[in-house]
């Protein structure tokens, strides 16, 4: 992923700047610090520009384990199911339901698909420990790998707010996915607004290559 400069998303980082002095997740400022410091551009196609520039949701993305690995993803598409297909301008995507990734594209380690239904309903409970299950599916070198079942536990932390812009900051509570199915293990991060119980901010594994993706919606 590369930092992008286009018309207005240049006001958007601008906007998230307070970020980087307030957030509650410190790789969530170093993203955005590194996002503003970054000079590389590329050319985004017209969809983008087109989706961007009409309003669609958006998200500030980086990869947790790559120096400078910036992008802004935006909506694309959503179908009756609630499956959602965001696309960066550098040709990457996601696939996401409800602020949970079920599916990646153009990273090279992608998650082919993902069954994250369990974690979404204990979210949306909000209990303090609730043991699920969550499914992926790994895609590596354009051959599919059978089915990952974890066993998880999805905990609680803290009421945390999370500013999203200089004039909003969510309410949210933080937390955390534990997952292991005795070869791979990993920890998934989400800030869940209390009223919307909408994902605002999180921190998704996709593949042991790829690792962590840090998400954080775009208010303006």
């Amino acid at each position: 992923m590369t930092y992008i400069t286009i018309r207005s998303f240049g006001l958007i980082l601008a906007s998230l700047a307070i970020l980087t002095s307030c957030s509650s997740d410190p790789n969530q400022s170093t993203l955005i610090k590194q996002a503003l410091k970054r000079a590389d551009t590329i050319e985004p196609d017209a969809e983008f520009i087109t989706l961007q520039n009409s309003g669609a949701p958006a998200y500030v993305a980086g990869l947790q384990n790559k120096e400078g690995a910036y992008t802004l993803f935006v909506r694309q598409t959503i179908n009756a199911k609630g499956e959602e297909t965001w696309i960066s301008p550098d040709h990457l995507s996601l696939g996401m339901k409800e602020g949970m990734i079920i599916a990646t594209r153009g990273f090279g380690n992608d998650m082919y698909a993902a069954d994250v239904s369990g974690t979404l309903q204990a979210l949306k409970t909000g209990q303090t420990a609730t043991i699920t299950e969550h499914f992926i599916t790994p895609l590596n070198n354009s051959s599919l790998v059978e089915r990952l079942a974890f066993r998880c536990r999805v905990t609680r932390q803290a009421r945390t707010p999370v500013p999203l812009s200089k004039s909003y900051t969510a309410d949210t509570d933080l937390f955390y996915e534990t997952c292991r199915n005795g070869q791979i293990d990993f920890q998934n991060l989400f800030w869940v607004e209390r009223g919307s119980k909408k994902i605002v901010q999180s921190r998704q594994w996709i593949s042991e290559e790829t690792g962590e993706l840090a998400l954080r919606l775009v208010v303006e």
